[in-house]
């Protein structure tokens, strides 16, 4: 959920020594990339995850982690 995702950036933040801003700022850079992906194939299923819509970073850790098969 939300609040796990918030948990999860500032671990890595801790963890990289920097500040949840940095990591927020540079998944976010990293998530309009994959956006803008020109792979027909990666754009698909960036709009089959979030639709039309640009997600937050807490966003994209919450639906991505709820895709991922242990």
């Amino acid at each position: 959920n939300k609040r796990d995702s918030k948990k999860m950036l500032k671990e890595v933040a801790r963890l990289r020594g920097v500040s949840v801003a940095e990591v927020r700022e540079e998944m976010q850079l990293a998530i309009e990339e994959a956006r803008n992906n020109p792979d027909a194939e990666k754009q698909a299923e960036f709009q089959r995850l979030f639709g039309n819509k640009t997600p937050t970073p807490e966003e994209f850790i919450c639906i991505t982690s709820k895709k991922l098969k242990f």
